[in-house]
């Protein structure tokens, strides 16, 4: 009897972590997960045009650009790798219930409006913020090339003491 209990105990868990699974796999599925990281490449690739701007690059070149920043999006989007740690960060944080509820919602009109305006709205704000950033960077770099400044001095003194 203790040697049955044991053994549903130990089976207990890993079915509901597989059950746990399924759902964060169908999440993605609901959220045609794939076709989001390629649709919210194609809607940041303005973020990626304006980095380039400095280039000269003709329409033709930054067309070639596109086609190898869309190239690599989609081998991203199919990756397995990326697919399990995706299901693994949605298994972290949400339960069953929150899951199915999810799916749900993916599913309800709204949902299928979020699904499709969101990598446009991403898109959006990506290209913005780097925008903004550029407002804010200054400090960050000066306190940056101050930390790199007194690392390098420690390195220094280290060479020089051994």
């Amino acid at each position: 009897m203790k040697v049955l209990l044991s053994l549903l105990l130990l089976v207990l868990p890993l079915s509901a972590q597989e059950r746990n699974k399924e759902l964060a796999t169908k999440l993605l599925e609901a959220l045609e997960f794939e076709k989001s990281i390629i649709d919210t490449g194609d809607a940041g690739f303005a973020t990626v045009k304006q980095s380039l701007a400095g280039q000269n690059l003709s329409d033709k070149e930054m067309a070639e650009v596109k086609d190898a920043f869309m190239a690599y999006m989609t081998r991203l989007a199919s990756d397995p790798k990326l697919k399990e740690r995706s299901i693994e960060a949605y298994q972290k944080h949400f339960n069953d219930a929150e899951l199915e509820e999810l799916i749900q919602f993916y599913q309800t009109p709204l949902g299928r409006k979020v699904k499709e305006t969101q990598p446009g709205i991403t898109g959006e704000i990506m290209q913005f913020s780097m925008k903004i950033a550029q407002d804010h960077v200054g400090p960050f770099q000066e306190a940056l090339q101050k930390i790199l400044e007194r690392h390098a001095e420690k390195e220094a003194e280290k060479e020089k003491g051994e």
